[in-house]
């Protein structure tokens, strides 16, 4: 998959049509962050790609493609010429949207579950909503885990979610967090956040810095409203004298007359 990425970020955004893409053995060690890597295993390296198949789903319709249809190596040179597949024409070429991720940072990912968290928080960094949910089957649909596999859900957290995503935030310039959202105490869905990373521009893939006031006074505001909600709240009845249990319920009782009376005026 290394050797896949980097032959997309050779493929432009404007590109009508496929090159022939050249790279030497020591590029490909770079990607594969082998830098001992032999002109025979980068060889079988992409032998092992050329021979990939990947399935397209449209409708009721199932399409069986393949990555790249040649592979020319030349081992005095040190080189491997690589032609993409035309069949990949339609889903590399000439795009109105694409997702932008830094390559450097897609290979340190050692994961396939992070390689995936990490596209899409790329995917969804550029919109206002910065987060997305999943139920579970639909996350394992996604993912191609079978149903036998992380059978528990302690299991399917540690090594699906909360593992991936510590490596995201930790190799990457994103921050993700996620939270289980449960029925009756039963995990039904994963609501992911993005919660650090800066916008990019789609067009030259530079940084674009936003203004962080309007996060800030959010916060603030929500800082603000739990203090508030703490002075209504009563602490444990069983700690509580008979004394301050009648002021409290008092207390309780005004609040609920100005609120009753606030609602019967408007």
């Amino acid at each position: 998959m290394r050797l896949v990425w980097h032959l997309i970020a050779m493929v432009q955004p404007g590109d009508i049509d496929f090159s022939e893409y050249e790279f030497s053995t020591s590029e490909l060690g770079k990607m594969m962050g082998n830098s001992d890597l032999t002109h025979a295993e980068a060889e079988a390296i992409v032998l092992r790609l050329w021979r990939r198949e990947i399935h397209v789903a449209h409708g009721s319709k199932k399409l069986a493609l393949r990555w790249i249809c040649e592979a020319a190596r030349d081992a005095k040179r040190g080189t491997i010429r690589v032609s993409i597949s035309p069949t990949m024409r339609p889903y590399l070429l000439q795009l109105k949207e694409w997702t932008q991720a830094k390559l450097e940072q897609l290979c340190s990912l050692s994961s396939r579950y992070a390689v995936r968290f990490y596209l899409w928080a790329c995917k969804i960094r550029n919109q206002k909503q910065r987060d997305w949910i999943f139920s579970i089957e639909e996350l394992r649909d996604s993912l191609e885990i079978p149903h036998a596999e992380y059978a528990r859900f302690y299991d399917f957290n540690l090594w699906v979610l909360r593992k991936p995503i510590a490596e995201v935030n930790s190799r990457t310039d994103l921050k993700l967090d996620y939270q289980v959202l449960r029925r009756s105490r039963v995990p039904y869905a994963i609501r992911f956040v993005l919660v650090e990373g800066e916008p990019t521009s789609t067009r030259t893939g530079k940084l674009v810095h936003v203004e962080k006031s309007k996060r800030i006074k959010q916060r603030n505001r929500t800082i603000h409203r739990q203090k508030v909600s703490d002075l209504y709240t009563l602490p444990d009845y069983k700690e509580m004298t008979q004394e301050e249990h009648a002021l409290g319920i008092e207390q309780l009782r005004r609040v609920k007359q100005e609120i009753y009376a606030k609602s019967s005026a408007n």
